[in-house]
């Protein structure tokens, strides 16, 4: 996967997807609709404030005819019934006009929630200038504290997504401040136990390296001058990175100042869940269902 142009052309061909929308009264939010809908991409399933969504539908010139539009302004109503709803017949769940906290006490709620007894993670897809693909990154958006076991199962949710996006066998590299493993830097600890591991067998479907400095996963020069040789170094598909504000930072930062195109997905639900900044411009919306309905399997 070389750009969010070929993941488009990908989804077309997957068909048409049910997309659930949560607390769906936002432009951008249904102006990132609209583009998926003219593109084929997805049936949208909006809920919240009817009224408020076919104003602000009318505005953005989105095309009501095909949408189901549920009447739910309470946003707890509203979060509960899209969880519902996308178990029953959607293939996906989208975060509206909402906050991250409220959006994810829903979704991890264990009566009507989207948990299937996994850590769910979330990834990151980002088109850098540059660089010859697109990298996947974690975890930026939902786990504050990484531990070794949450390493783990982070990786194992990035190597089932990018197998359905269709990256078979991806090549993963455990990032840190420096390739020196150091008690006090306890992500290059848990990377050396993971390789381990995964050269041992406990971890299969990926060739995974590290710990690795960023400059080693995303240059071969770099890791030349270092003297490392790994077939991950230089053409890595997807990164771990050490902490949540870690990775978010990087993925901001790469947006804002590097003109990276991006989107966002979190791994290890029922359903794939679109969770994305409010500040997301449309076109991040956009390519964000587009990667959502390659990994939705229902």
């Amino acid at each position: 996967m070389k750009s969010f142009a070929e993941v488009i052309k990908l989804a077309k061909k997957k068909g048409k997807r049910r997309c659930v929308v949560v607390k769906a009264e936002e432009e951008t939010v249904l102006e990132g609709i609209r583009l998926a809908q003219e593109l084929g991409l997805i049936s949208p399933v909006l809920i919240g404030d009817a009224q408020k969504i076919t104003e602000i539908a009318k505005h953005v010139k989105l095309d009501t005819k095909d949408c189901e539009i549920h009447n739910h302004p309470d946003e707890n109503e509203a979060i509960v019934e899209a969880n519902i709803l996308v178990k029953e017949k959607g293939d996906l769940l989208m975060k509206g006009m909402l906050s991250t906290s409220s959006f994810l006490k829903g979704v991890l709620n264990k009566e009507t929630g989207l948990r299937k007894g996994r850590i769910l993670s979330h990834i990151a897809a980002l088109e850098i200038p540059g660089y010859h693909k697109l990298i996947f990154m974690s975890d930026g958006g939902m786990n504050p504290k990484l531990d070794l076991n949450t390493r783990i199962e982070i990786i194992k949710n990035a190597i089932e997504t990018l197998n359905l996006v269709g990256i078979e066998n991806p090549k993963v590299a455990l990032v840190a401040a420096s390739e020196t493993i150091h008690p006090d830097i306890p992500e290059t600890v848990d990377a050396a136990k993971i390789v381990e591991m995964h050269q041992s067998g406990q971890i299969t479907g990926a060739t995974i390296a590290g710990p690795f400095g960023f400059d080693v996963a995303v240059s071969r020069d770099a890791a030349a001058i270092k003297k490392i040789d790994s077939p991950v170094a230089g053409d890595v598909d997807f990164i771990l990175m050490p902490n949540i504000s870690a990775a978010n930072i990087w993925a901001k930062g790469l947006i804002y100042f590097a003109n990276a195109k991006a989107a966002g997905t979190v791994a290890g639900a029922l359903r794939p869940i679109i969770m994305l900044s409010r500040a997301d411009e449309p076109a991040t919306k956009l390519n964000s269902i587009a990667l959502g309905t390659i990994i939705a399997t229902t």
